[in-house]
């Protein structure tokens, strides 16, 4: 066959793709009108009988071996999408396919070349793989959890930074729905906003809520999400954004925990002051009223007020939570306790005190003291104060007990200092006293309530 019939030249010329057959030396015996234009030139130039390294010139060594290939061996080649530079410099990319021909003897007789310019769909795809490649890099490595997911809550698709605020491994978390991992408490509204979206009632919404992690705990995230909708307006799959936020919100619970401590403690010293000035004004009343001398009243007054601070700075130490009874006795006794060792005793078993119980036990110890010191047993050198306490689960008991000191008589009036015994211990120990004058010294008996020690820290450290 040293060329085709005319009839088939006729129809190839007009072939919708490019064909082109060639001779065993590469001899055009025909081409289509598309093929000519592929190739840059005119649709009516003249080719038959022209050698195709004639024609271009410029053909890249490797077609040559391809041809001298494929005249060879007698087998087909071909590519997808082979890049050729254009006439403009730009890139053209073109399917081609070459096959040899045979004769009527069975020998080769020459090549057929199949192309066609696919260059908008080679462009359009490589556009697509790079905006595939993007999206990918910023899936992959968002700094925030990015997951697609089902019109019916199915993760379809998770970043790894999803998987880490989530706490599963991505084969893991793939497959499972939303339902599964949100906080029961946080499932409602979550549900709700999504029916919202999916019925077109907004396009999309944000939401704080809880996740629950593999391990079982809860983490807190900021959800963003928005709905992909096909062609058609059909729901497609959801895109959902998350982001770590725990840290967030054990600073605001940080933050409602102070403020609430702070309130407590406002709330608590203005409890305090009126008390204490309470307190104070009953003082004052009490002493001026016993009729004594302005200079005495005031002497009286000064130091029933320092033994009221002495106490205030106990419980200050202790954070205001109260104060153990051995500190409130010690501080309490400690201005009246001669120089020489042993007059004043005082023991017991570890006692808690509230701050109210611990202001009114170092009161009535003041009292008994100062009544000791001027009418008692610490009025002579060797006197001598015992007190001593038990505590049986809440019942507690406290023993004043005074020896050495003068011979003792029952006062003809109730003073301050018994008032302050009597109320004191019934509004804030629910407790009782007796006193018993006994001519060799007086023995007071405190009967009071006394509740366990904190098990808490102080609020504030102060």
């Amino acid at each position: 066959m040293t060329s085709p019939p005319s009839g088939l030249v006729t129809a190839l010329k007009h072939a919708p793709i490019g064909v082109a057959i060639f001779d065993r030396q590469m001899r055009y015996l025909a081409a289509s009108r598309q093929f000519l234009i592929d190739q840059g030139l005119p649709g009516d130039t003249p080719l038959e009988g022209r050698l195709h390294y004639d024609v271009f010139p410029g053909i890249p060594p490797r077609w040559r071996e391809v041809h001298a290939e494929a005249l060879r061996d007698g087998v087909e080649r071909s590519h997808p999408a082979d890049a050729f530079p254009g006439p403009d410099g730009r890139t053209v990319w073109v399917r081609w396919r070459l096959a040899p021909w045979r004769d009527d003897a069975g020998e080769i007789g020459g090549l057929v070349l199949y192309t066609e310019v696919v260059t908008e769909a080679v462009e359009t795809q490589l556009r697509i793989e790079a905006a595939e490649q993007r999206y990918r890099a910023v899936f992959d490595h968002a700094a925030i959890g990015v997951a697609r997911v089902s019109p019916d809550g199915r993760m379809l698709e998770v970043n790894e930074r999803f998987c880490e605020i989530c706490g599963y491994p991505r084969e893991e978390l793939e497959g499972m729905t939303f339902q599964q991992i949100t906080h029961p408490d946080d499932l409602a509204a979550d549900l709700l906003l999504v029916r919202q979206v999916l019925a077109a009632q907004r396009q999309a919404f944000s939401l704080e809520k809880r996740y629950v992690t593999k391990g079982g705990a809860a983490v807190w995230v900021s959800l963003t999400v928005a709905l992909v909708r096909k062609a058609d307006g059909q729901p497609d799959y959801f895109v959902s954004m998350i982001e770590d936020i725990g840290a967030r919100k054990a600073a605001e619970a940080e933050q409602a925990r102070y403020e609430g401590q702070l309130r407590l403690m406002i709330n608590e010293l203005n409890h305090r002051v009126k008390n204490t000035l309470t307190t104070v004004q009953s003082m004052a009343a009490q002493t001026l009223r016993q009729g004594d001398d302005p200079a005495e009243a005031y002497e009286k007054f000064q130091a029933r007020l320092l033994g009221l601070a002495d106490v205030h700075g106990i419980l200050t130490h202790e954070g205001w939570h109260g104060a153990p009874l051995q500190v409130v006795a010690e501080r309490a006794l400690a201005p009246f306790r001669p120089a020489q060792p042993g007059h004043v005793r005082i023991e017991g078993p570890q006692v808690w005190l509230q701050p109210p119980a611990a202001l009114t036990m170092a009161m009535v110890l003041h009292e008994l003291a100062t009544n000791a010191v001027k009418y008692g047993s610490l009025s002579v050198d060797g006197g001598r104060i015992d007190l001593t306490w038990t505590i049986d689960g809440s019942a507690l008991e406290v023993t004043w007990r005074e020896s050495g000191g003068p011979p003792v008589r029952a006062p003809t009036r109730r003073g301050f200092g018994s008032r302050l015994i009597e109320r004191g211990l019934g509004a804030e120990l629910r407790g009782r006293a007796r006193m018993d004058y006994a001519p060799d010294g007086l023995v007071c008996i405190l009967q009071a309530t006394a509740p366990p020690p904190p098990e808490t820290a102080p609020l504030f450290e102060i």
